[in-house]
């Protein structure tokens, strides 16, 4: 029972596929230590239940039995299980990161106002985490306190950037570990102080921040919204018209009457309701919608696996009633199509997406975009001929913010109507280089190149299809 390695002895009689391994000199199988001790103290002995027992804490804590099989078993034997952890998770290997906790650890990350509990929620947590920084933020641990024998570790890391120490990135975090299983049973991470905790905000912020970081264009039409925002609707002077906090009776009116004469259904029809509106400004109107339309074929573009900040199908709906309000943040903050994203098929849409994968689609928007340019030249001849109608048109816009704000939108749909077209091929497995005339087509010619792009684009596989392929 004086055998410095007699604890262990022991768990090796009762169970021959117990391991562990030295921390002292290395050494993997506990038969190579049971002899002699560890072989950096080969003379000493420590009597069974010495405090000083320095051989039997330098064995790390079993990670392999017979029946019971941990994630923990093939690492190296020169880490903690907190060095394992952090070094999976700058790899971006979650699975493995997940793997170093207890099914039903606890870890409290202080910059969210609760813990997590059990495994799962931990693992879908780094997931997460994972998604917001891109590859090259990693956790780099500056120094470690470990206490073997109550199964304790304390360390103080750093985030650095392409090797970089980025400035209110340090933290610290402490670990309680298991003692049969040798993995974290609870963590504790406090970092930098902040006002608040920013939880899921500070999350979606640094996850924003990192698209900035790998793709720099996404500031385009962030900066553009910006400005947007405040020149259509708070501006004074920049464009005509009242601001929208006026709330001006006529601004309104004018609105309304637009939305009941939709599509120029109203007015084509002659039906009883249809307001009287100047032509042009109708024309300009149903344009902008019908061209705010087409990117609901785009749908695809939010999937189960591929989360937008912005769901892509409330987008549109709101862009049929504040256009590029709408559509510049989601271009901004939308993810983008990667390697490592399941194939899309068309099964997976939901039913409004898989509706807008229509080859009808670009053809009829194109037909109510082509009729909405041909009514405001020729719609209501009251109006007169063409001098007349072009002359009173730029009367009404130059006393009139929402028409003023039309032409706005028209400008932002020809610049990014392409924006999306990339990705939409990437989905539906054009490689680079193919189909180059399409794409410079649906990227380039304002409105028509959009319609014609939704009708001569591929279509996404279907999963019964690809059974099919696969079985031939």
């Amino acid at each position: 029972n004086d055998h410095p390695n007699f604890i262990f002895v022991k768990l090796l009689a009762a169970d021959p596929g117990f391991r562990s391994e030295c921390r002292c000199c290395g050494r993997d199988e506990i038969q190579a230590a049971a002899d002699d001790g560890c072989s950096n103290y080969p003379t000493q002995s420590f009597p069974q239940g010495s405090s000083t027992s320095t051989h039997r804490n330098a064995f790390r804590f079993p990670f392999m039995t017979d029946d019971k099989v941990s994630a923990s078993s093939s690492r190296s034997a020169s880490q903690t299980i907190v060095e394992q952890y952090f070094a999976a998770w700058n790899k971006r290997d979650m699975d493995v990161a997940a793997a170093c906790f207890t099914e039903d650890a606890e870890y409290n990350d202080t910059a969210f106002p609760q813990p997590l509990q059990g495994k799962e929620q931990i693992e879908k947590h780094l997931y997460r985490c994972a998604g917001a920084f891109p590859d090259t933020f990693q956790f780099v641990i500056d120094d470690l306190a470990v206490d073997r024998e109550k199964g304790k570790i304390g360390a103080k890391w750093h985030v650095e950037n392409g090797g970089e120490e980025l400035p209110f990135t340090r933290g610290s975090s402490f670990y309680t570990l298991d003692l049969d299983s040798g993995l974290i049973q609870s963590g504790f991470d406090v970092v930098e102080p902040a006002v608040i905790k920013p939880g899921d905000a500070g999350l979606t912020l640094l996850s924003q921040a990192a698209k900035i970081i790998s793709e720099p264009v996404r500031i385009v039409p962030l900066v553009l919204w910006g400005a947007y925002m405040y020149i259509v609707f708070f501006s004074e002077g920049i464009l005509p018209g009242a601001n929208a906090l006026v709330l001006e009776q006529r601004t309104w009116e004018e609105v309304l009457n637009l939305s009941l004469n939709f599509f120029l259904v109203a007015p084509i029809l002659n039906l009883p309701f249809s307001p009287v509106v100047h032509p042009g400004l109708e024309g300009i109107f149903n344009l902008l919608l019908s061209w705010a339309a087409m990117f609901a074929g785009f749908l695809s573009d939010e999937r189960d696996d591929k989360k937008n900040l912005m769901p892509m199908l409330p987008t549109v709906a709101g862009m049929q009633f504040l256009t590029s309000a709408f559509l510049l943040p989601y271009l901004g903050t939308r993810e983008s199509e990667t390697e490592d994203l399941e194939p899309v098929f068309v099964d997976d849409l939901g039913a409004v997406a898989r509706a807008f994968e229509s080859k009808a689609v670009g053809p009829f928007l194109g037909s109510v975009g082509l009729m909405s340019i041909v009514w405001a030249f020729v719609g209501r001849p009251e109006f007169g001929g063409f001098n007349e109608r072009y002359s009173s048109l730029i009367d009404l816009l130059s006393i009139d913010r929402v028409g003023s704000s039309f032409l706005v939108d028209l400008a932002i749909f020809a610049l990014f109507q392409g924006w999306l077209v990339d990705d939409d091929m990437t989905r539906r497995g054009v490689i680079e280089g193919e189909l180059n005339t399409l794409k410079a087509v649906a990227k380039y010619v304002p409105f028509f190149g959009m319609a014609a792009y939704l009708l001569l684009r591929p279509a996404l596989p279907s999963k019964d299809l690809a059974a099919v392929s696969v079985d031939e």
